[in-house]
């Protein structure tokens, strides 16, 4: 199974009742496995507005007795901090599970932020699963353990466990509808004088959590989370080895692929937070040294640490504060295979010389490029109509702050559009900030409509009432286009697929007060130039929509309905090399022959949007005739 479908089936087994989630990589395909059996096993699933929303969506669910959960990519729980760090006041009846998917390399991020740091600013358990059946079993673990000790618990995957598949052995399927009932220690246990608790009662609170997070460990090692291999004739001041998360397998792989299996102490973690200090002092007494294997930041290494200094003397710790392992990037095999073979004194693993071989002559044939948006995309005809639009409009002088989607590869060249980008839902706010700024060229904002209604709102409102002169690009392709094609409360549809009310972007906006809300189709090259001048020149806020289906999309729908897809062609009699279709606008479905100085069209590729034939200074491009071919 791939891991995250094992932290559904999870899910099912141990009676979650109410799932939710906004997507978000690398954690989407939990939601969407779900959404699939719903019905079937009696759970609620939902695509939730924004992680925060998701979040207080599950401790509503376990506040009425419902085992319940919210996932999220290690960036997207930064929205939960707020509901969260109130809800560890809070008692659960039953368990409330937050699955963190972190992204170490940032394969689909722009951090590589590790949230076991977040579960220690909340005093929260995290449990670190370090394969694929533990991704699956710790997900009865972590709801076992929030009901034990009542506090919400951590699942921190990473990408190596979330989009990675291995085996896996299922358990039974054991489902019971709980009557829902409200309770809440919070105001149940802490009436203090006849009055609702008030400040009064917050140390007192804080101690209880504190109590509570005394038991995590003791509970854990009841559960099998710690797993210690010591060595049968005595370690006699060998090296041990901490590791946990995904970086599991790698240490098991160099210790079998070398012969030191069960000769080498090993120490499995799949409890971090709050640190087993026991457990991890009872392991490491028996050796001088140890060499600790964790993905992310050095946070099992530093408490390691720093419980060395008080009851460890003379112990030698190695790892990604001793450059022993890389702290920057995901472990692998070789990085944690080169560490145990230079504490071991063992030699350097050799590269047989045919890889090398096969990698020298690889490596001439790959072609060096950069990332882009897909043949079609709306996003690049509407990017390209806007700079077309401030040229005219402007002088070509404007400032663009991007958003968290597909469109964020519009900063990329040839387009260039955006000159800086942070999170979801930033491009407005920043925005707002730029033109209070005394700039006088015009500030443009992108956003996309699923990060709109996820974060954007707030921030739209915000120009209204200062009067931000600030010209918003909604780019609506009508779906979550970048996690997987996720429904949102603009698409008229569920998770689970069943019709409910769209919520209107453009409503929306007139609504927060936004005057100018023009929409446009941006394979309509004309309309949309002119839609962007004209909120160029509107004194106050603008809203431009740019609606048209993600061309991925629409072609899954028209294979599906048996459609046939137009292709475009180029007449080499009209086109004169001017390079304008690839060097500006960028289509991969449009090359260039260096010989002939020509463009043309890659059938396979193309999509037939059209947009080529508005671009084209000469009107090279045309609908390809039965026959023809470029």
């Amino acid at each position: 199974m791939l891991g995250n479908e094992a932290v559904a089936r999870g899910a099912v087994e141990y009676n979650v009742e109410l799932a939710a989630a906004y997507p978000g990589t690398p954690s989407s395909e939990i939601i969407e496995t779900l959404t699939l059996v719903a019905d079937d096993v009696g759970m609620h699933v939902q695509w939730s507005t924004n992680e925060m929303v998701a979040f207080e969506v599950a401790i509503g669910g376990a506040l009425c007795g419902k085992r319940s959960l919210a996932s999220m990519k290690h960036i997207g729980a930064n929205w939960i901090m707020d509901p969260l760090m109130h809800a560890v006041y809070h008692g659960f009846d039953a368990g409330l599970l937050i699955i963190s998917a972190d992204d170490p390399s940032g394969h689909s991020s722009a951090n590589e932020q590790d949230n076991r740091y977040m579960a220690q600013l909340a005093e929260i358990p995290a449990l670190e699963p370090s394969d694929f059946q533990e991704a699956k079993d710790y997900v009865g673990h972590a709801l076992s353990l929030s009901e034990e000790v009542k506090l919400p618990v951590m699942l921190r995957l990473v990408t190596r466990i979330c989009h990675s598949r291995g085996d896996c052995t299922f358990g039974p399927v054991r489902r019971e509808k709980r009557p829902p009932r409200f309770s809440d220690d919070y105001y149940r246990d802490f009436v203090l004088g006849g009055n609702i608790v008030g400040p009064k009662a917050i140390p007192k609170l804080h101690r209880i959590q504190h109590e509570k997070l005394a038991r995590v460990e003791e509970a854990a090692a009841r559960a099998g989370l710690f797993q210690s291999e010591v060595p049968e004739d005595g370690p006699s001041g060998g090296l041990g080895i901490i590791a946990s998360s995904a970086p599991v397998g790698y240490v098991l792989d160099s210790l079998d692929s070398r012969g030191l299996m069960g000769k080498v102490g090993l120490l499995k973690l799949g409890l971090s937070v709050p640190f087993p200090e026991k457990t991890v002092s009872s392991f490491a007494s028996s050796f001088e040294k140890v060499l600790v294997v964790e993905e992310g930041e050095p946070y099992i290494e530093r408490n390691l640490a720093a419980l060395a200094k008080c009851d460890l003397p003379g112990l030698k710790i190695f790892g990604k504060l001793t450059s022993h392992l890389p702290r920057e990037g995901e472990l692998n095999f070789s990085s944690v295979d080169g560490a145990l073979a230079s504490l071991l004194g063992l030699g350097a693993r050799e590269v047989p010389p045919e890889k090398l071989k096969l990698m020298e002559v690889s490596s001439k044939l790959v072609t060096p490029r950069i990332m882009s948006m897909c043949a079609g995309c709306p996003h690049r005809a509407a990017f390209y109509a806007a700079k077309k639009a401030t040229r005219t409009a402007a002088n070509a002088r404007y400032v663009a702050i991007g958003d968290i989607g597909c469109y964020t590869l519009g900063m990329y060249p040839p387009l260039r559009f955006m000159q800086d980008v942070f999170c979801m839902g930033g491009s407005i706010g920043v925005a707002n900030g730029v033109a209070k700024s005394g700039i006088t060229d015009p500030v443009i904002a992108t956003i996309g409509d699923s990060t709109f209604y996820h974060a954007g709102i707030p921030a739209l409102i915000n120009a209204t009432f200062n009067q931000a002169n600030i010209k918003v690009m909604v780019l609506d392709n009508e779906v979550t286009a970048m996690t997987g094609y996720q429904p949102h409360p603009g698409c008229g549809e569920t998770a689970t697929g069943k019709p409910t009310k769209r919520v209107v972007i453009e409503e929306i906006c007139r609504a927060c007060g936004i005057e100018f809300v023009r929409i446009v189709d941006p394979y309509d090259f004309s309309s949309s130039v002119r839609a962007m001048e004209d909120a160029i020149r509107f004194e106050g806020p603008a809203v431009v929509i740019f609606r048209r289906l993600c061309t991925q999309e629409h072609l899954r729908r028209a294979r599906r309905q048996g459609l046939r897809i137009e292709k475009y062609r180029v007449d080499p009699q009209k086109c004169v090399g001017c390079r304008t279709c690839v060097a500006a606008f960028g289509c991969p479905a449009i090359g260039f022959d260096r010989e002939r100085k020509k463009a043309y069209v890659i059938a396979l590729d193309c999509v037939g949007c059209g947009v080529c034939a508005s671009v084209c200074p000469q009107g090279a491009f045309s609908p390809e005739r039965a026959g023809e071919g470029s």
